[in-house]
């Protein structure tokens, strides 16, 4: 251990010693100690390109965008799946998709064996509540480790499909507000996730009748498809009954944003009336297709920027307001937020802590990250990307599928030298070989769960992910090839 983390784990050793002798003596005294308030806000399907401050045309986003002008924004942010539970436990563990035993299953494994960023929190005397409106994130995948408060409470049947049940964002914004009216002095570590933008596309009115202009943008009808693919149509769980045209999807997309938007300003404004320093790190889990590649309101099936390039800023004391164009990832939002607390993030972290490199001005250095699907997977190195997909239909990305390197953005010529290449190609084929078990969640869904999974669009009629868990066990048990 070098010098400069030997004293950060004293330092954080001797905080978390402070708050303990703090709390016993009493609220007032406990007070004194600034320990920041830390919270981890994430929007479910979120584009970061359909926000103002990433540079969308429609305003659906003004609390986002103002919390933004105040925070340091990475203009370039990887999923780490376009998945909600392979994503969300790559957050709390600092682990690429393969390093954790929830893989690239959705909802029917479960997270074990490593220690989350809740419970190191916790270790270190903070309060820790979550609050989740996605029924994936239920407490049997395993990510309420650590949590004090874990509410999965959802209290609503969607509009169009009767037994599918969520939680809307005032719904879930005054569950985390009566939360925190209950603190005393004590720091915090909360994570609030809300559903909306995830489809089906309804928000509540006036937000309905937002963006006029944007469903006039095109008026080309799509088939409605009779499975959740969205390749070349909608998806069976997306259908609107009043909605036709793909610009009429996208409004309703939009005005679900700004539906979320207004609920998270009271949610900032809240934790600012608290008068106390906090960190504040907002992302969303994965993307959305809106056409790219013949994909129209859909998610999970790749690893394309459209799935996995998501909003990721951070507001923090001493963290003036920038903007950044180096890549970052979700496995970086668990030693940022716990260095900003003082913390070690611990050992096996994929994930760097950003604070240093911002507070004293240094570039993110460079790295492979990797995005991971059920289909394919990808890895990003500085604006450089490569894409990997199974040759066959029935395999998993692998050293044999397609492989296809592209840049992220423009100019065109961001595409990886042949050089870059073979090293991109080294990098992936070495994490395509690591695999942990994949652990299933400990009594299988019943058919009501297995339903609603189905119906949220995670399962196809034959339950692939099954499968998916029984053949991620048995590769892990292999040697790699």
């Amino acid at each position: 251990m070098d010098e400069r983390r030997a004293h950060r784990r004293i330092t954080a050793l001797l905080l978390a010693s402070i708050l303990w002798l703090a709390t016993c003596r009493g609220r007032d005294e406990a007070a004194t100690f600034e320990l920041p308030d830390v919270v981890l806000i994430v929007v479910d399907t979120l584009r970061a390109d359909h926000l103002g401050s990433y540079g969308f045309d429609y305003d659906t986003s003004p609390n986002l965008d103002e919390l933004a002008a105040r925070s340091v924004l990475w203009e370039r942010a990887v999923a780490a799946s376009s998945l909600t539970a392979p994503s969300h436990a790559s957050m709390m563990t600092s682990r690429f998709v393969r390093g954790h035993s929830i893989g690239t299953v959705n909802g029917g494994s479960r997270l074990s064996g490593l220690d989350t960023m809740a419970m190191q929190f916790r270790r270190a005397g903070y309060d820790t509540a979550a609050f989740v409106s996605n029924y994936v994130l239920a407490p049997r995948i395993g990510l309420d480790r650590g949590f004090d408060v874990y509410d999965a409470e959802l209290p609503e049947a969607e509009s169009n499909r009767t037994t599918v049940f969520e939680r809307v964002a005032d719904q879930t914004t005054d569950a985390a507000l009566e939360w925190l009216e209950d603190r005393a002095d004590r720091p915090y570590f909360l994570w609030v996730h809300y559903q909306d933008p995830h489809g089906p596309y309804t928000p509540p009115a006036p937000h309905d009748r937002s963006f006029p202009k944007l469903a006039k943008s095109d008026g080309r009808r799509l088939p409605e498809l009779s499975d959740n693919t969205g390749r070349g149509g909608v998806p069976r769980y997306q259908v609107l009954p009043d909605v036709a045209s793909i610009g009429g999807y996208r409004r309703a997309y939009a005005g679900e944003i700004e539906y979320f938007d207004s609920s998270l300003g009271r949610l900032v404004t809240a934790i600012d009336a608290r008068g106390r320093p906090s960190v504040v790190l907002f992302t969303a889990d994965h993307g959305e297709s809106m056409g790219e590649n013949d994909r129209y309101f859909a998610h999970g099936h790749a690893t394309t920027l459209d799935l996995v390039h998501v909003p990721f800023l951070i507001r923090a004391p001493g963290f003036a307001p920038a903007r950044r164009r180096e890549v970052v990832h979700h496995v970086d939002i668990m030693p940022t937020l716990l260095e900003l607390a003082g913390l070690e993030p611990g050992s096996g972290a994929a994930g760097i802590a950003l604070g240093p490199i911002v507070r004293q001005r240094r570039d993110v250095p460079d790295r492979f990250l990797f995005s991971d699907s059920v289909r394919d997977a990808s890895v990003f190195h500085r604006d450089r990307i490569m894409r990997v997909e199974p040759d066959d239909d029935t395999r998993e990305p692998g050293s044999r599928g397609r492989a296809t390197a592209y840049g992220w953005g423009d100019p065109p010529d961001s595409r990886p030298s042949l050089r870059e290449q073979e090293g991109m190609k080294r990098a992936l084929r070495a994490y395509l070989a690591t695999r942990e078990p994949v652990e299933p969640v400990r009594s299988a869904p019943d058919p009501d769960a297995e339903a609603r999974l189905r119906a949220l669009g995670y399962l196809e009629p034959v339950d692939l992910d099954r499968r998916r868990i029984e053949s991620h066990s048995e590769r892990a048990r292999q040697p790699a090839r």
